[in-house]
């Protein structure tokens, strides 16, 4: 595999990875989704203004983004090793610094299920979305109400720390550094909620 080839590849996914499917949309409504809630230009917010089936296309769009050009890419073994790794977290890249949105962009999740879906097929998706459902009705019993961006922050980063345990496991090599990439953007997507979470746990403990 020449290196020129590996470099189209890779510009190929992070282009697809930043077309920001939700944010368009809502701007064909006459909105601009980044006003609402958290900022987050994806489906979960295109969903809050617009209803749950322009959210939930938003979300698909997004999901097959990171799918569809990698799951050929995988399933023909056009790349292997470190190559296999970069293009895998390009899509997940490029949705999170997108060039359409000044290199800003979402959270990355959907297209994360994308890019896991083409590695693992349904095995990873699977444990992540029993994962967040778990942890999703949870929140929503314990709370009576609307999950908040923390609360989304929270399973994400507890849905990916079950992926990390699965990758382990399978002890497939590529798959670690894949995660490892995958985990940093996430983290830094999802900073400012995290920070909220721990500085929530850091109050209830001073209140004790």
């Amino acid at each position: 595999m020449s290196e020129a080839v590996f470099l189209l590849l890779f510009l190929l996914e992070f282009f697809v990875g930043s077309i920001m499917f939700s944010y368009w949309l809502g701007k064909i409504k006459g909105k601009d989704i980044r006003q609402t809630r958290d900022g987050n230009p994806g489906g979960s917010n295109l969903g809050r203004v617009f209803g749950w089936k322009w959210g939930m296309a938003g979300i698909v769009l997004d999901f097959l983004k990171g799918y569809v050009p990698l799951v050929f890419v995988v399933e023909l073994g056009i790349l292997q090793n470190w190559r296999l790794v970069i293009v895998s977290v390009a899509p997940v890249l490029g949705h999170a610094f997108s060039p359409f949105l000044k290199f800003s962009g979402g959270k990355a999740v959907a297209v994360t299920f994308g890019i896991w879906s083409a590695l693992t097929r349904w095995e990873v998706p699977v444990l992540l979305g029993t994962i967040f459902t778990i942890f999703s009705l949870t929140r929503v019993i314990r709370k009576k109400g609307k999950t908040t961006p923390a609360d989304d922050a929270a399973r994400v980063m507890v849905g990916m720390l079950a992926v990390l345990v699965y990758v382990l496991m399978r002890g497939i090599p590529y798959l670690l550094p894949v995660w490892c990439m995958n985990m940093a953007i996430l983290f830094y997507r999802h900073q400012r909620d995290i920070k909220a979470i721990l500085v929530n746990q850091g109050s209830k403990r001073n209140a004790r």
